[in-house]
């Protein structure tokens, strides 16, 4: 495990994806280290006390959404934790969602909330909006309240930090830390650990794309219980031998959950009590039942752990499965990999019983050419689960044909970049990878290990180098033969954009958004200028040869003199009541676009707007949620706009009405569409890895292939006969087309 002086000085993602640390109750009191974070929580957390005799008594609670304008929240936040403070727990563990979107003023109004007397008893994880909207968030919470993923042991327990969120991105992913993971479960022996994290896992929850890799890694140890949030609501759910307890948000009124430990002669028990304050401070608060984990005998573990296999042939799928001793019953459903950051009821099909086996069969007629995934759920006599998920290849006929894979690590988040036969792409392990692409074969040019890359590199103009933006606060220029290091700019923060690269007069300008700031250097890496852009920018820039145009994090579009810098207007994309919704219903991560007409293109979660480059005057606007996948320009007159929610549109870039309107995928993040010029087909990636190709001139859809059970939100490339593209599972794959 990495030491938390280590930690502290190496930078964030020099040590581990999100730094996972095993701290003891002694090394939790390491002031040297704790000074390097900043307001890092104490060592209060030990042994139970006393008094107790040495029962554990701790609180849970979760999705506070801390902002400091919303003055009736924090005053329902500082009245929980007053509540709470007299109790007098071990700890209080906070399950993320500490704030609305991860800004200082978010935690320092939640700080302001918490009893100086508790506030070093309080051990956080990160939720999705400390991580999505702000680029310098993970970076913020280590300085609150240290790293995102760590372990203690309290009471005779093993306490341990999950952070599965995921940079700029909606849902979860265990990724690497699965082998932290392991390791700080092989440390902890036989002691009973429990988890704490931000997404619910398993079941019929599909927050984490990976939660099944998770159970897989866990379940020799001796893994007892779950706390989680998120859903905003109570739910308790056992399953692997584990009882998981997703609490009620208190962003909605007065709750937590109190979790005290009750010792029987057979088993060490914690009882989950759900604590709703009364009306007033005068009255008693209402305490409800929610779950007991038992810490011995897990609930499920008899009916696991199921071996299961399938194969399709002809559109059937046909199971087998071993279960535990303990199974009463076996059922079967096909993973429902489109399904994105939601909850999915699908029916289960019941297996037969054969002996000591169960089989049976699923309907795959509608499954495409590909990797699937299949559901297995034994059940116990007390109606536990123990889930397994197998994998099934469907060898049927499709246009594409997978031709190879490259593992580079980590995730590839970013669009890939393309020149020529090259293609290039990063990983936020920090891998950069080049690739010649010729016919149906690919030959490595050169890799190159730099900071964590979340976001597109770029290529100058005439195609001699690459430009890589880092979350190690630098922008790299690379030459595209041969990897080589021509210069290296600090930024002073986490660089999350893609670079823009504009000729003017002969000459590249490198424009790239870092946080709140813009910055323009030339092709020497030299500074030219640099100006604010309001909270954040996260997507890329256009420009028109004469002016910059970028999206910010303040619901605003801007343009600047590309010359010098100077602000020259902006336009509100929204007329949200405040800072935290104008910065989600605005342009934060857009790719902005210069339409033929001369028109930029602003787009958001609601809608795309197509204003005058001069002075901003809208001239056209269409409702759609176009902000994250990057447009695609077909011809001077057709514009493919395409929605979160998987909606391709042709637009008129003129006028902005739609020519046609298709439902091509179930969810599109990031991943924007490409146009082979060899026949003008245009291919397009879901979310959930599902492959379709669409017509230009009418939009229709032709469903083609899954091609990974990963989730990508990387815009592919197209080269000659081959389609490319980055996944989430840290796999660049060639496709031929």
């Amino acid at each position: 495990m990495t030491d938390l002086n280590a930690a502290a000085s190496g930078g964030v993602g020099r040590v581990s994806r999100r730094g996972f640390l095993g701290l003891s109750a002694l090394g939790l009191g390491v002031g040297a280290a704790a000074t390097g974070w900043g307001p890092w929580p104490g060592a209060a957390v030990g042994a139970a006390r006393a008094d107790d005799g040495g029962a554990l008594r701790f609180v849970v609670l979760t999705d506070t959404h801390a902002n400091e304008e919303e003055g009736e929240r924090m005053a329902n936040l500082a009245r929980v934790f007053a509540a709470v403070e007299p109790e007098d727990p071990d700890f209080v563990l906070h399950c993320g969602d500490i704030t609305d979107f991860g800004d200082e003023t978010g935690f320092a109004a939640y700080r302001a909330a918490i009893p100086a007397g508790l506030w070093s008893r309080i051990r956080h994880t990160p939720g999705n909006h400390e991580i999505r909207w702000d680029i310098t968030a993970r970076e913020r919470f280590q300085r609150w309240f240290g790293p995102t993923s760590y372990s203690f042991d309290a009471g005779g327990v093993h306490f341990m930090a999950l952070d599965p969120t995921q940079t700029l991105q909606e849902p979860g992913l265990f990724g690497g830390d699965l082998d932290d993971i392991r390791s700080d479960l092989d440390a902890a022996g036989d002691v009973p650990s429990v988890m704490f994290l931000h997404f619910p896992l398993a079941g019929r929850n599909h927050y984490v794309n990976d939660d099944d890799a998770l159970l897989q890694t866990i379940a020799p140890y001796r893994v007892r219980g779950i706390f989680a949030g998120h859903i905003h609501r109570s739910e308790v759910d056992r399953f692997n031998g584990l009882t998981q307890v997703a609490a009620i948000n208190t962003r909605s009124g007065p709750f937590y959950l109190r979790v005290t430990e009750r010792r029987d002669a057979e088993d060490r028990v914690l009882v989950v009590e759900q604590v709703t304050l009364g009306a007033l401070d005068t009255d008693a608060p209402t305490v409800q039942p929610v779950a007991e984990i038992p810490l011995g005998v897990g609930p499920g573990r008899t009916a696991g752990p199921v071996s299961g296999g399938a194969r399709i042939d002809r559109g059937t799928l046909t199971l087998s499965a071993v279960a535990g001793p303990g199974a009463v019953e076996v059922a079967a459903q096909i993973y429902a990999q489109d399904v994105f950051g939601a909850v999915f009821d699908g029916e289960w099909v019941p297996l037969t019983r054969t002996g000591g086996s169960w089989s049976g069969t699923l309907d795959g007629s509608a499954l495409l050419p590909g990797v699937h995934r299949v559901r297995f759920r034994a059940v116990d006599g007390t109606g536990a689960f123990w889930y397994e998920n197998v994998t099934v290849d469907h060898r049927g006929k499709s246009r594409s044909t997978p031709k190879w894979e490259l593992p580079i690590g980590g995730q590839i988040q970013g669009a890939l970049a393309a020149f020529g036969s090259t293609v290039v792409a990063a990983s936020s392990s920090g891998r950069v990878a080049a690739l010649r692409i010729t016919g149906a074969a690919r030959h490595r040019l050169w890799e190159r290990d730099l900071g964590p890359v979340h976001r597109a590199a770029a290529f100058s103009t005439d195609g001699t180098v690459v430009f890589v933006p880092s979350a190690d606060h630098t922008l790299s220029a690379l030459t595209a033969t041969n990897g080589q290091e021509r210069w290296v700019v600090d930024l002073g923060r986490p660089v999350l954009s893609t670079p823009a690269v504009f000729d003017v007069g002969g000459v590249d300008r490198i424009v790239v958004a870092a946080g709140d700031r813009l910055f323009c250097l030339d092709g020497a890496g030299a500074m030219l200028w640099e100006s604010e852009v309001p909270r954040l920018s996260a997507g890329r820039a256009a420009s028109d040869g004469q002016r910059v145009f970028v999206g910010a994090g303040d619901g605003r579009g801007y343009a600047y003199d590309l010359a010098d810098g100077s602000a020259l207007w902006s336009v509100l994309t929204n007329v949200r009541p405040d800072t935290y919704r104008q910065l989600i219903y605005g342009p934060w991560d857009d790719w902005i676009e210069v339409l033929p007409t001369g028109a930029v293109l602003f787009s958001t979660v609601a809608n795309a707007i197509a204003v005058d480059p001069e002075t901003g005057a809208e001239r056209w606007r269409i409702d759609g949620s176009y902000i994250f996948a990057p447009a695609l320009l077909i011809d001077e007159g057709t514009l493919l706009l395409t929605t979160e929610w998987g909606i391709v549109d042709a637009i008129d870039p003129v006028t902005g009405a739609r020519r046609w309107s298709t439902q091509a995928v179930p969810r599109a993040l990031n991943a924007g569409p490409v146009r082979d010029a060899r026949n003008g087909t245009v291919w397009l990636f879901g979310t959930g890895g599902r492959l379709v190709a669409i017509d230009p001139a009418t939009g229709a859809v032709t469903a083609d292939r899954q091609l990974f059970t990963a989730n990508t939100f990387s815009t592919p490339a197209i080269l000659g006969r081959q389609l490319i593209v980055g996944a989430q599972d840290g796999v660049l794959r060639g496709i031929t087309v």
